[in-house]
């Protein structure tokens, strides 16, 4: 669903008393947001980035494609190209083992630990096997050649593939440098993700609302304007629905800001609403580039 917004909020010089829950002086955090902080790595596990201008071809949000042994049977390997803007997907089935090849040895990080029983076929390989039915988690991963964090979304709802095997992006044309704007656009939203914004930073609290169409409500926290002319927004996600459990697809979402820039990044402190969670906090990051 996309959302076109004409305007945005007010100028940064705007009265800061419209939402006094909101003026305070640290934004409002979850207990998983505040985990970031305390946690190290572990703190990476709520975050989930979405570049737009990545998978503007793909809203599926990744660059895969199935293998097939032969015509008319189901795929048995998923392959994924990291490109640090978009999540892995590996889905897995109660009952089942879900392999996942990644480009290099790696340590991993989980959400809920006990849902999922895992283990190393050998340095670069990951066994899991879901213990209950209705998964949905965040992974996060660290390589340990690299550096690289790799982020992924581990989830039931999604097509089983016994095997993910996950790529390192083809070189840049011309063995052109990195992008630096990536890097910020990811550095502004664990900024925002840990209530801890950079020098340089404006905050100012709004009531907008910025999506109301089935399944979503999505209202405006806060706008952070950030160095390097990225804007981000701190907004509640709630379901507008009948109480049931349903997935933030930050893919199906695109709220359009023209002045802001294009909707680089997205993040949430949860990904599945449900009677017990009908709300969560999340996070837009909008960029020139």
């Amino acid at each position: 669903m996309t959302r076109y917004i004409r305007e945005p909020d007010p100028a940064p010089h705007a009265p800061m008393a419209r939402n006094p829950s909101a003026s305070t002086a640290a934004p409002l955090r979850s207990g998983r947001a505040c985990a970031a902080d305390q946690g190290g790595a572990r703190g990476f596990a709520a975050l989930v980035l979405l570049c737009v201008a990545a998978t503007a071809g793909n809203p599926a949000g990744a660059s895969e494609t199935a293998n097939q042994s032969q015509a008319g049977t189901a795929p048995i390997n998923t392959d994924a190209v990291w490109t640090g803007a978009t999540t892995l997907r590996v889905p897995v089935r109660l009952g089942s083992d879900t392999r996942l090849v990644m480009p290099e040895p790696f340590d991993d990080v989980w959400e809920h630990d006990d849902d999922v029983a895992c283990t190393l076929l050998d340095d670069r390989t990951l066994i899991i096997r879901p213990r209950k039915a209705g998964i949905e988690q965040r992974l996060t991963m660290r390589g340990r050649r690299t550096g690289t964090l790799y982020l992924a979304r581990v989830s039931s709802a999604l097509p089983y593939t016994p095997i993910v095997t996950v790529h390192d992006l083809a070189p840049r044309p011309g063995g052109a440098p990195a992008d630096p704007g990536e890097k910020a656009v990811l550095d502004a939203l664990k900024a925002m993700m840990r209530a801890s914004p950079p020098p340089g930073s404006e905050i100012e609290p709004s009531r907008r609302i910025l999506l109301d169409q089935a399944p979503y409500r999505i209202a405006a926290r806060q706008l952070w304007r950030l160095p390097r002319g990225i804007t981000g927004i701190v907004v509640r996600i709630q379901a507008s629905v009948p109480p049931g459990s349903l997935p933030v697809v930050p893919a199906d979402i695109d709220i359009r800001i023209p002045r802001l820039g294009i909707l680089r990044a997205m993040g949430a402190d949860d990904f599945r609403l449900d009677a017990a969670h009908p709300s969560t906090q999340g996070y837009l990051v909008y960029a020139d580039r």
